[in-house]
């Protein structure tokens, strides 16, 4: 299955070639492409090339040379186009004029002879070259050029000027030194969320394998992330993790805070394993940017006696810190003596190299073990006293302010130097009064049993150039009630870690797992720190795959699956013992009613199967809400004729009856379950809260194309007898709703019914809207989609939900591009 046809690039290696092969392996073809050295002697050099989404299966890499024209018959043959753009380049003194032009001359003939033997090339286009390389010469005046014929032909140019420095899609390659650590693992998810393949090392273990899960479970790890051994020990040894990348993000350092080599040892290790991994970044030749991670330790111990503020100008004295005799002074040593060192190689070797000092992280984590910055920060709750003299005075940043803070700085053209990224600070005394009142179950020192514990003056940090660069810090310290509360750095996401095991943050039951919004809510309540036990439908043959649910970050340790059928509400009742909270998500689909049963006998499945729901949760004792999700249809379908419907709207049963829609049974199902499940909390004291969304839309994790996804893309995908639900559609994106569930579960004031919409398009705004976006796909026209008829749908108010405090994050651009993302990575587009 060869997609959209075999093409060929030649010169692969380019600007625009690599670009060009990027977006072809997008859009399904597969491709050949040719570079001058041999794949075998140069694969570190392409690199970049062969980790693009889709490459491994859809990517041949050819040897050919202008200078043997015959040396691309291979390449072209069976191929249905072929893209030339290999042309010579750099006109030096080096070679007459003459040999150079002779070259490009017959190599292009040479291709087009190739073309035509092939007896398969369809069309050519060839790449001509542009003019702008004249633009210094003296007394040449470049004349303006007309895309005129092109625009004539129905081309659309995306993007302008402000786009050029500025790409959203195809960010490229980068390496992350020391993947599993802490700050390194919670980076590379963030880079990866932002579009970027990643490299990330990690020191191999001898004789053990590494669980490297969390990493490599984590959102499109599987096509975007890299992960080879490395060792300090060896600096060779990251040479092939940063050949072809275009920036470097160095992590690893050797941490030994219990001192157990000799500090020369240590110190030896961290210089030469950054300088080796500079020079790995120097040879190269692609990486534009190196990161590097410093530490406070490199700028906060003055020596000088005064408590100021410390800025990027400002060094540690080492003779100072070996003076207090602390714990640490390798590390200490070991860091200023490597930026110093690193600073002096890049300047050397005219390497742009950025420093990020960050001090004490405190924050979520994703690494299987519990970061040491948070058992320093958490000492008052773990009761660990011998590190109570650290908290006298603590300058901190949240783990994703720092991620941010590391992607902000490759990124920003003019970054240069040191960075200090701090944000607030806290005393020991403020941190007691904080945990005491935040978190009465942990027995937190009083701040008079701390009255006698010293630290060390130590500079505050500012980080004035890090803002001023246009950085803006999310999390931080706030002023409530008249008491700055760390309510985000020391938040509960911290404390959640230890204490999961507990269940701390409760036990929840999400029905109908496998599902698209179902699975997306797993995912998002074992984020937030959430046990979670979910029910799917039992397979006959017990085959059925749940791995996306089993592998997800958290999922291992606490995601329990339960089987269980609407069919036999009994058998959600060992689902949801022990918990304080359900999401009752299963229902039948739409797919469900035709399968040969009357759709009546549907319908009162889901209606007992919810109630069946209901009582298990009345008799579980442990059970202190239940968010039902319901749907717009249930709100919608009725003959009052009013343009916005509130909570209050119902749609009408027998209108549905009268209706020719096809998925009129759904439809009735939902209005009469939801119904029925009012009625039944109100009769037995149950606190039940209905969810109402309309179609969600936006990214997925389970395999199969949500029908609510497919639908909204109707026009993406060329599903001409579904345009007809489009003419007006109310939609939300698909995370918004997960975090609806979880919010009206948290609220306590949270009563009734909720409606969860966000935005409404007509099928013309539709249509205007992807043709712009998205041109790569044949988006139907205006003109052919006045003849669409269809049922135009009432708009809804999310007026309630929103003035509950809930707010929606995602508009139509995220809806779309996650979903065709998802298409794509999927193999559906």
């Amino acid at each position: 299955m060869e997609g959209k046809g075999k093409v060929c690039v030649t010169c692969g290696t380019g600007f625009v070639a690599s670009w060009l092969i990027m977006r072809l392996l997008e859009q399904g073809y597969t491709v050949r492409t040719t570079v001058r050295s041999k794949p075998t002697e140069g694969k570190q050099g392409i690199g970049y090339l062969t980790d693009l989404p889709g490459a491994r299966e859809r990517l041949q890499i050819f040897h050919a040379d202008l200078d043997r024209p015959d040396s691309f018959n291979e390449a072209i043959e069976g191929c249905t186009g072929v893209f030339h753009v290999a042309h010579p380049t750099g006109f030096t003194k080096k070679e007459p004029e003459e040999m150079v032009i002779k070259r490009a001359t017959e190599g292009t003939i040479g291709i087009l002879q190739a073309c035509l033997n092939s007896k398969t090339a369809k069309r050519v286009v060839y790449l001509r070259t542009s003019i702008s390389s004249l633009k210094g010469i003296k007394g040449f005046k470049i004349g303006s050029l007309s895309s005129k014929k092109l625009l004539e032909c129905g081309f659309k140019f995306n993007y302008g000027l402000g786009d050029i420095e500025h790409m959203e899609e195809g960010k490229g390659l980068v390496c992350v030194t020391g993947g599993t650590g802490f700050v390194a693992s919670w980076l590379i998810m963030r880079l990866l969320e932002h579009g970027y393949t990643v490299r990330t090392t990690i020191r191999s273990s001898p004789g053990t394998s590494k669980d490297i899960s969390y990493l490599t479970n984590l959102p499109r790890a599987a096509e975007k992330l890299q992960v080879f051994n490395a060792d300090l020990d060896d600096p060779d040894s990251f040479n092939e993790a940063i050949g072809g990348c275009m920036g470097v993000f160095h992590l690893a350092f050797p941490l030994d805070f219990a001192e157990r080599e000799p500090e020369e040892v240590i110190t030896k290790r961290a210089v030469d394993g950054t300088l080796g991994v500079l020079r790995a970044c120097v040879n190269a030749k692609t990486v534009k940017r190196v990161v590097c991670a410093s530490s406070q330790a490199t700028v906060i111990y003055g020596g000088d006696g005064d408590e100021k503020v410390a800025d990027e100008s400002s060094w540690t004295s080492i003779d100072y810190y070996r003076s207090l005799n602390r714990f640490g002074t390798s590390y200490l040593v070991a860091k200023n003596k490597t930026e110093r060192a690193a600073l002096d190689f890049a300047e050397q070797y005219g390497l742009d190299l950025v420093f990020l000092i960050p001090p004490l992280i405190v924050g979520p984590f994703i690494c299987p073990r519990i970061p040491e910055s948070i058992r320093w920060a958490l000492s008052l709750i773990f009761g660990e006293k011998r590190l109570y003299h650290l908290l006298v005075k603590l300058n901190v940043v949240h783990t994703d302010d720092v991620a941010m803070a590391y992607i902000f700085l490759l990124e920003s053209p003019h970054a240069k130097g040191r960075y200090i990224c701090s944000w607030e600070e806290i005393s020991i005394n403020e941190m007691s009064d904080f945990l005491s009142a935040r978190y009465p179950e942990f027995q937190t020192p009083t701040k008079d049993s701390l009255k006698d514990i010293k630290g060390f003056k130590m500079r505050s940090l500012s980080p004035k150039k890090l803002l001023d660069c246009g950085f803006k810090f999310e999390h931080g310290l706030v002023d409530i009630h008249g008491r700055r509360l760390a309510t985000t750095i020391l938040s509960e996401l911290i404390l959640e870690r230890e204490r999961e095991m507990e269940g701390e943050r409760g036990r929840v039951c999400v029905t109908g797992g496998t599902g698209y919004l179902a699975s997306w809510l797993i995912m998002k309540l074992l984020e937030q720190g959430y046990l979670v036990n979910t029910t799917v439908r039992p397979h006959p043959e017990h085959k059925r795959d749940v791995s996306f649910l089993t592998s997800l970050p958290g999922g291992s340790e606490r995601l329990q699956i339960f089987y269980a059928d609407l069919s036999d509400p009994t058998g959600f009742a060992a689902a949801i013992k022990g918990c304080i909270g359900v999401f009752h998500v299963a229902t039948p689909l739409p797919l469900d009613f035709g399968k040969g049963e009357p759709e009546e006998v549907v319908i009162e499945r889901a209606i007992n199967g919810t109630l069946g729901i209901l009582r298990a949760c009345l008799n579980s004792k442990t059970v202190k809400r239940v968010v039902y999700t319901s749907s717009a249809s249930a709100v919608v379908f009725n003959d009052s004729g009013e343009e916005m419907m509130d909570e209050s709207y119902w749609s009408n049963v027998d209108y549905l009856k009268a209706s020719n829609l096809s998925l009129r049974p759904y439809f009735i199902s939902k209005t009469l379950t939801e119904k029925r499940a009012l009625e039944f909390a109100e009769e037995h004291g149950l606190d039940l809260v209905t969810l109402i969304p309309t179609y969600i839309l936006g990214p997925f994790i389970c395999p199969n194309m949500p029908a609510s996804v497919l639908a909204s893309l109707a026009m993406v995908l060329g599903n001409r007898e579904q345009y007809g639900s489009l003419i007006e559609t109310s939609m939300v994106h698909i995370d918004d709703v997960a975090r609806a569930h979880i919010f009206l579960l948290q609220n306590p004031e949270a009563k009734g019914r909720y409606i969860c919409s966000s935005h409404m398009i007509t099928i013309e705004e539709m249509s205007k809207f992807l043709s712009a976006k998205f041109p790569e796909y044949p988006i139907p026209t205006l003109e052919y989609l006045k003849d669409v008829k269809g049922s135009k749908s009432s708009d809804v108010s999310s007026k309630k939900l929103l003035d509950s405090g809930f707010k929606f994050r995602y508009g139509l651009d995220e809806m779309f591009e996650g979903a065709i993302q998802c298409c794509k990575e999927k193999g559906f587009l």
